[in-house]
């Protein structure tokens, strides 16, 4: 088990290029004492595990990985999404979606597929022609093949580039791996990022959805203490008009 224990630390030390001292000092121990975890020589307490999973930031799944190497249980739980535990969080989101309405907003989980729309949202992706269970990354994919977005190739890029960086904290994802590699393989996407005004206060996605120009941006909120292994990746996107012209079709929506 220490052996164990010793891998994991050493493989995520790696991940966050951080060396023995880097993380020694995160931890609040010495760079001996993490030589010594990551040969075996010692065993961590339970509170060492703990502090140095996050001066790794490790993902919880991680985490109770590394406390049953260490031969301790996982504190993390891991419902199933339909139990009473979970269910404040989801209406929490069902209740932020709906007060966002005329404007769409939808909720996603570690691997970018939607979990929950508002009613706006769900006409924006059937206006893009998306049906059933939606993947926001299939989604790109698709419009990657249709003129349906004005500033398809910048939209991707920086989706592209969000996903990479997700991709990096969580450690690398094989599904994460998978879409980034479709992404970054679309021939509109060959060349680099040169042609992206960065200057800008906002990168809006540009929208030509049956003769409306819609310019959006977007925010994303996480829950800040969910313990759950899956529903602390739950991220919530909520979109707003960039332009006065947008601001109005979504008005429209009101009455």
């Amino acid at each position: 088990m220490r052996g164990a224990f010793g891998e994991i630390l050493r493989e995520w030390r790696g991940k966050r290029r951080f060396s023995q001292l880097d993380l020694s000092l995160a931890a609040e121990t010495s760079a001996r004492h993490v030589s010594f975890l990551e040969s075996g020589r010692s065993n961590p307490s339970r509170a060492m595990v703990l502090k140095l999973s996050d001066a790794l930031e490790m993902p919880k799944a991680v985490a109770n990985q590394a406390l049953t190497a260490a031969g301790y249980a996982a504190v993390f739980p891991s419902f199933p999404a339909d139990a009473d535990a979970l269910a404040p969080i989801f209406a929490a989101v069902r209740e932020m979606l709906a007060n966002h309405a005329p404007l769409p907003g939808f909720a996603i989980d570690g691997h970018w597929n939607v979990i929950e729309a508002n009613g706006p949202a769900a006409a924006m992706f059937g206006a893009l022609g998306v049906d059933g269970a939606v993947n926001m990354i299939d989604v790109v994919l698709a419009l990657g093949e249709t003129d349906l977005m004005e500033n398809w190739r910048e939209t991707a890029l920086l989706a592209l580039a969000r996903l990479r960086l997700e991709n990096a904290r969580c450690g690398g994802d094989p599904v994460l791996g998978g879409y980034i590699a479709k992404l970054a393989a679309h021939p509109r996407l060959a060349g680099d990022d040169a042609d992206i005004d960065y200057a800008r206060a906002v990168i809006p996605s540009v929208f030509n959805l049956n003769g409306e120009r819609l310019c959006v941006f977007s925010t994303i909120a996480e829950f800040g203490t969910v313990q759950d292994v899956s529903a602390s990746d739950v991220r919530i996107e909520l979109m707003f008009p960039a332009d006065a012209t947008t601001r109005e079709f979504f008005n429209r929506l009101k009455n």
